[in-house]
């Protein structure tokens, strides 16, 4: 994922070999689902794309297994910078019969936000902060919620909705992250199901 709004396109290097496609990851693009790798030990950089600059990396070692599922995250802080997190996806404890779900603030521009299930009074997700997930594991794990559609709203600390998408079918068993990406006057709510 590139959800980095104050940065460029990016490369992608494993190991110091190119992984990704000519043109890099645009800003605001994520894969619709999980590619495979060959199991092993990875240094890990986002580079400007079509150079070997560094934008920000997650240096090696980090030992990616086959039985794993893992995100990789370039976002940037509230300071504009260039960040980036790996993620180990643990479905471990998900439900089969419920829908899954965990919400990421990626977004430079939010810096304390809420997040509701259909715009309750009662956050599921309160006081997120950009990429605070990196530094707390415990963001990246899932909530379980009975199947239905749902409005996700995302609001400021002072209560005052940012931005909301309406309609989303969560299904039962399935795993789903919602992110906020974008600026501000321009903030975007995304939901990605787990796929491969």
């Amino acid at each position: 994922m590139n959800v980095a709004p104050y940065s460029t396109a990016a490369d992608v290097y494993l190991n110091g070999q190119l992984a990704t496609a000519s043109g890099g990851i645009a800003s605001g693009s994520f894969s619709l689902k999980y590619g495979a790798l060959q199991p092993g030990t990875y240094s890990i950089k986002f580079t400007k794309t079509g150079t070997t600059d560094s934008l920000t990396g997650i240096y090696g070692p980090q030992r990616l297994d086959t039985l794993n599922f893992y995100t990789l995250i370039m976002y940037n802080d509230t300071s504009h910078a260039a960040q980036s997190m790996l993620i180990h996806d643990d479905f471990t404890s998900i439900s089969t019969t419920n829908a899954n779900y965990r919400f990421f603030n990626l977004s430079p521009d939010a810096p304390n936000v809420d997040f509701f299930l259909n715009g309750g009074t009662s956050a599921t997700y309160p006081g997120r902060t950009p990429g605070d997930n990196a530094v707390n594991p415990s963001y990246n794990t899932f909530l379980s919620t009975a199947p239905n559609t749902y409005n996700f709203v995302v609001k400021s600390a002072a209560g005052d909705s940012l931005t909301t998408l309406a309609n989303q079918s969560l299904m039962g068993g399935n795993v789903y992250t919602i992110f906020l990406t974008g600026v501000k006057g321009s903030y975007k709510l995304n939901l990605l199901p787990a796929s491969y």
